[in-house]
């Protein structure tokens, strides 16, 4: 049996190392992988690419400390859902991400505390990276349950196929020869096998990008005055799946 698959307890342990090595603000970035505000205008704009509304309603899977939230806060009609494992970053992001009326929890197993069709988007970014493929594929059937026809996945994932993701592999590596930091485990998928999931969930794929592929169009509504517009990567590669209108 592998030792690393205790993903939730090793990922907790990382964050509360950081939280006593470092400031706050700079332990969560380094514990969520770094600028929050680049990757949140990236989340925002691959949100927009592919169908947020100002009245959406949101599930952020993985929310972290808040990093898409922040993006989101500006439309006061949307209504959000964020979930995560580290009770800390889900402080973090309620103190200083969120709006007030932002629900954030605590995740508890693989489930979407939502009602069949309660949903619009769904996304898990660096979710999957971090899950095996069963615990990702109970995610994705939560999302055929709670989206409403129409309504979408996003999720990013590591591949192979891409070359600048082999650093994260090779760094499994590392790991499991030294076991002298701490590590948690980190997944690949292939882009074949996820197009297959879809079928047999019934969802069709709207899209499959690379990660290394300057894809993510941030505009004049998503850029910020750190993040100028431009067509950017997101470094992950990403999926947007749809469940049938009828």
């Amino acid at each position: 049996m592998s030792l690393q698959l205790n993903y939730v307890q090793s990922y907790a342990a990382m964050v509360r190392a950081y939280l006593a090595a470092f400031p706050e603000d700079e332990a969560v970035a380094r514990s969520v992988g770094g600028n929050l505000e680049l990757f949140g205008v990236l989340e925002h704009s691959l949100l927009r690419q592919y169908g947020l509304r100002e009245d959406s309603r949101v599930v952020d899977v993985g929310c972290g400390a808040g990093r898409l939230a922040a993006q989101l806060r500006r439309y006061p009609p949307l209504r959000y859902l964020g979930l995560d494992v580290v009770p800390e970053l889900l402080d973090y992001c309620r103190r200083k991400m969120a709006r007030p009326d932002f629900r954030l929890e605590l995740s508890q197993g693989n489930r979407i505390p939502l009602a069949d069709g309660e949903a619009d988007l769904v996304t898990f970014f660096s979710v999957f990276t971090h899950l095996l493929h069963e615990e990702s594929y109970v995610y994705l059937q939560e999302c055929a349950r709670v989206l409403a026809p129409g309504g979408r996945v996003i999720f990013s994932f590591f591949e192979f196929a891409v070359e600048a993701q082999w650093s994260v592999f090779e760094g499994n590596v590392d790991w499991v020869r030294k076991r002298s930091y701490l590590g948690h485990i980190n997944v690949f998928m292939h882009a074949d096998d996820l197009r297959l999931w879809a079928r047999r969930l019934g969802f069709t794929v709207i899209a499959m990008e690379r990660g290394d592929k300057a894809s993510i169009a941030i505009t004049a509504e998503t850029a910020t005055e750190a993040v100028p517009a431009g067509q950017r990567a997101l470094g992950q590669s990403y999926c947007v799946l749809e469940k049938p209108r009828a």
